[in-house]
């Protein structure tokens, strides 16, 4: 005998009382019940409802949202970082602060904090004036990504200043710079419908796509997104090998943590924003899920992942760890991903990063910067930088993944 009222009660938590209501009051209920249809819906949710409550209860100190404020408010205390741990002033902004900046507008805009974009924003303003020299060109991948940030500022405050300045990095992505000694290589990409941007290093396809994903964004300009796409595409076929995760580089025979992150990251990014008619989104999807279903069986003891992916011995990496985290997050929510496969494996994942974060907000166990070096024990040498912005930045993506819808 079932009990509609439980039903009801308990299915009102995960917004689906709403279909098992209409099914009681429809009046063919009695047909429904002995053909065993509504038996079979009520056999299936209890794998529905576990997968839902591995995202909503949390030990606590571990909900997104207690950490959301603890490592937003972090990055707004920190000043401008160099790279790699370097004491010295920068001398531009570098992408991990850039990335970690655009993963802290995200989270302003998802919770609605005006207090914390004021705050971004502020910090923004100086570039116009005294810290002018930090702004990045776009002269690199990872200078370009610097767009995200004004395009994410005009997409909440709708100032054109910043709308201007972003676009302007979108577009020179894909535009022949003017004084190059490489004019005949450029144009050669260029001529496939590539960046000149293009290396087929590992963590570029988080760089361009996040930066044409966010001009598409607020132009609502297939160009952007159906290049980078493309450019997608391009990648999977230099550098995803038949494991689903990536070498460093084509002759980098490596699966590092982070690029292996970068690279995770990058298709969730394309794929959150990539219209279903896009010709590429099956073959990135497919690319995206292999990988996913890979760092299925590489998930180490302690809940996160090594940094030489593909060797569980191998020292538990924060970074790379945090962007799997976010992309299969991100994956459950859209149905990339299976819920009843990956939410308990999120979940476990989750509670171990936030076991690597301090109480001032600085996670540690981050891998420093790192070049492409065919050599193995290279990577294995790496140093940790506790708060460096290439971890604080994925913790925030994680974060916008469980406040989304």
């Amino acid at each position: 005998v079932i009990d509609k009222q439980c039903i009801f009660e308990k299915c009102s938590l995960y917004d689906i009382n709403l279909k098992i209501k209409q099914i009681w009051n429809m009046e063919t209920r009695k047909q429904f019940v002995k053909a065993g249809m509504l038996a079979l819906m009520v056999a299936c949710l209890p794998s529905l409802l576990m997968a839902q409550k591995e995202f909503r209860k949390w030990p606590k100190g571990c909900s997104p949202q207690e950490v959301g404020e603890l490592v937003s408010q972090r990055f707004v205390a920190v000043p401008h970082p160099n790279f790699n741990g370097n004491p010295a002033p920068p001398n531009e902004i570098t992408y991990p602060e850039t990335c970690a900046w655009f993963g802290a507008l995200r989270y302003a805009h998802i919770t609605k904090n005006k207090k914390l974009l004021r705050q971004l924003e502020e910090r923004f303003l100086p570039i116009f004036g005294p810290e002018r020299r930090l702004q990045p060109l776009p002269d690199h991948v990872d200078h370009t990504v610097f767009g995200t940030i004004p395009l994410q500022l005009y997409a909440q405050t709708g100032k054109e200043i910043y709308y201007h300045m972003g676009m302007w990095y979108a577009d020179e992505q894909w535009k022949m710079p003017r004084n190059t000694k490489h004019r005949e290589a450029y144009q050669a990409l260029l001529d496939q419908g590539l960046s000149w941007q293009t290396r087929y290093w590992i963590d570029d396809m988080f760089m361009i796509s996040a930066i044409q994903s966010q001009a598409y964004f607020v132009t609502k300009d297939r160009k952007y997104i159906d290049r980078a796409a493309a450019e997608m595409v391009k990648y999977l076929d230099k550098i995803q090998r038949p494991n689903g995760l990536f070498y460093h580089a084509e002759d980098v025979p490596f699966f590092w943590g982070r690029g292996n992150g970068w690279m995770a990251a990058g298709m969730t990014e394309l794929l959150g924003m990539l219209p279903e008619d896009n010709p590429n989104r099956e073959r990135i999807l497919e690319s995206y899920r292999r990988m996913m279903n890979s760092l299925r069986d590489y998930q180490k003891e302690d809940g996160l992942w090594g940094q030489l992916v593909d060797d569980k011995t191998t020292w538990t990496e924060t970074s790379g760890s945090a962007m799997f985290v976010y992309a299969m997050v991100k994956g459950v929510k859209k149905g990339w991903l299976d819920e009843a496969t990956y939410a308990p494996l999120v979940r476990k994942a989750w509670i171990a990063l936030i076991g690597h974060i301090d109480e001032n907000g600085d996670i540690d166990g981050v891998c420093e910067g790192t070049n492409k070096t065919n050599d193995r024990q290279f990577y294995l040498n790496r140093k940790t930088l506790p708060g460096n912005m290439h971890g604080q930045a994925p913790v925030l993506w994680c974060i916008n993944a469980f406040h989304e819808k």
